[in-house]
Order: C-alpha cells, then structure tokens, then sequence
C-alpha cells in the first residue's frame, strides 16, 4: 500500500522547506520545468506506454485561479503524445500535482487546447493536474468493443452523413445502395439472374476506412449464381446487377439493410447496424464463370 495521510503531510512540508526553485516544494524534472507531487491517491502502478489515463487539467498564471488560461478533464494515450509520458508517467491513479514552466514550453494543443496558449509568451505558467484513472489497452478495448455492440440506427445515419459530406465523388442511388462506376467500365451487357458471377472485391468500415474482408484476384476471388438466396449479403447481389459482366468495376455504399443488419455479422467483425463500403470488379460473369486462377 502506499503511505497516505500524516506521512504525505510531512513529506510535501519538508520538500517546501528545501526548495530553492521557483516551484516552492518542487523540483526540477528538466530544464525550465518544476514538478511538485500534492497528493497521493489509491492507486499502485504507474501508467505503462500502453496505458490511457483520464486527467483533469487546469491551467494559470502563478498565483491566480486554477483554469483561468485553460481547463479540461479528458483521456490522454500515455504513448505518441507530447508531454504524456514527462507529466502523467509519474502520477498514480488519484495522484495530483502542480508543473511550473514558460507558457512556450507548455503542451497546450497536446493537452487538448484550441491553440497553443499563450503563445510566445515567456511568463510562467502553473498546470495542476488530477489523475482520475488509469485504463490498460485491454479494458480500453473492451470499452470500445462494447460501445461499437452497442450501435443503433442513429449512429449509422451519423457515419453514412459524415461519409457523404467528406465524399468528393458523385454518387448514385439503386436498389437501396449508393454506387460509383468506374468511367471506363460502365457500358456494356449487364450481369443477369440465374448466372454464376465471379467477384474480386475490398471491403472497408465506412466510418474508419479499416479493411475487414477481401477477395483478390490472385485467390480466385468470390463466385455465386446471381439470385441465389443466401449466397452473399444483399448489397452485393445488388452491386453485380449493375456492373457491367466484361470487367466492371465500381465503388458501393451498403447501409446496414442491405450489408449484415441490425444484428452484424454472425463472426462478429462487423458490429450492429454498420454502413460499409465495397470496392467491386468482375473477374467473371456466364453460366460456368470461374475466374482467373
């Protein structure tokens, strides 16, 4: 366990007593920066690289309130990011503590501000700073494991709205899916009901841009008979009955109706009411298609 209470008193007394630094019962952890610990919490280990922790920053002039230059309590990645490692790497959970340096030195856009404050400005600055938790990489994911379980119908309206303001390419609508033919395979018969087809295809998360399945050209890519039940996810039945069968080609949008529902895929790598995107070419499309081999 570690000594809280009277011992934490004493301790921080007799630093404050020995101080000659500009940080009264601080020290100097590198040039120009002070480093006081306040308070100890409950917390044993120290946040490992792989860690993320939850801080409550509040910055200030010396001497005037906590968060009067700027405040925020947020998850910090203790790896990658400027000053994570320097400040919160000393710090157990419940742990607070108070850093001294120039406003120049401070990492205020790592930190979370808007811009670095107060910019050029040499004048000391105070962060206080609260360690609300320490979360491994484990328990970060099963966090995000369980949020991304749990999506619903809005947040797939959210990522399909933010997908098509950041989308630069022209967009058209059939079947229930959004398409993208390429310019030079968009003439031409079209694959018809009752013939086998043979696709070669990437699969992305349209929220990410992650890769979740494919299918190349080199492993022969992925054959089924058009209009088949249960062969493949709707949206690309729908895909192959508007490509072009002499090497279409072409980028589509399935929502969650017509890519794996409200329920994902049943290996559970796409996660409930999921939009993904599917680049698609034929490799193949007649009664006997094959495919390259």
């Amino acid at each position: 366990m570690r000594q809280r209470g009277l011992w934490t008193g004493v301790a921080v007394m007799l630093l404050a007593g020995c101080s000659k630094g500009p940080l009264r019962g601080g020290s100097e952890i590198s040039p120009g920066i002070y480093w006081r610990l306040n308070m100890l919490g409950e917390g044993e280990q120290l946040p490992t690289d792989s860690d993320s922790v939850l801080v409550r920053v509040r910055a200030a002039r010396p001497g005037a309130a906590p968060g009067t230059l700027f405040s925020t309590e947020q998850w910090y990645a203790m790896e990658g990011q400027p000053g994570t490692k320097q400040f919160f790497g000393r710090m157990h959970q419940g742990d607070s503590a108070t850093v001294l340096m120039r406003g120049e030195q401070a990492p205020w856009v790592a930190m979370g501000a808007a811009s670095t404050l107060p910019g050029k400005d040499t004048g000391w600055v105070q962060l206080e700073f609260s360690m609300r938790e320490v979360r491994s990489l484990a328990a970060s994911r099963s966090l995000e494991r369980a949020a991304l379980m749990a999506r619903d119908e809005a947040e797939e309206d959210r990522i399909l709205a933010g997908f098509f303001a950041r989308s630069n390419a022209h967009w058209d609508s059939a079947m229930g899916i959004w398409y993208a033919l390429d310019p030079s395979a968009v003439h031409g018969p079209r694959v018809q009901s009752g013939e086998l087809v043979t696709l070669a295809y990437v699969a992305r998360f349209l929220d990410n841009g992650n890769v979740f399945d494919r299918r190349s050209v080199e492993d022969g890519g992925l054959t089924f008979r058009l209009g088949d039940p249960e062969q493949v996810i709707k949206g690309l039945e729908a895909a192959a009955h508007l490509l072009p069968r002499q090497g279409g080609a072409g980028r589509f949008i399935f929502p969650a109706e017509s890519a794996f529902g409200p329920r994902g895929s049943s290996s559970g790598i796409v996660p409930p009411w999921t939009p993904v995107e599917y680049e698609v070419r034929v490799l193949a499309a007649g009664q006997g298609a094959e495919g390259p081999h």
